[in-house]
């Protein structure tokens, strides 16, 4: 298993939590089947974690993940 790096993403409204961890869900699906990462990295990365920032008044959503992967990822949803 390659070391893994995190990423923070700010979130202000909720539903935009869900749609950020939907696409997390299926990129790293896609990263799966393209045997890209094992299984037990597909596991690991799904584990994403959530902090609530007080002064930001939004919320923190920290993803795990190799950093090549997690660069793609970021291409992926904000181009």
């Amino acid at each position: 298993m390659k070391p893994s790096k995190i990423i923070t993403i700010g979130i202000k409204e909720l539903a935009h939590q869900k749609v950020i961890l939907a696409a997390w869900y299926n990129f790293l699906k896609e990263s799966f089947d393209a045997k890209k990462i094992s299984a037990d990295e597909f596991t690991q990365y799904l584990q994403a974690h959530v902090l609530y920032d007080l002064d930001k008044d939004q919320i923190e959503l920290m993803l795990s993940g190799q950093e090549s992967l997690l660069e793609e990822f970021k291409k992926t949803i904000f181009g």
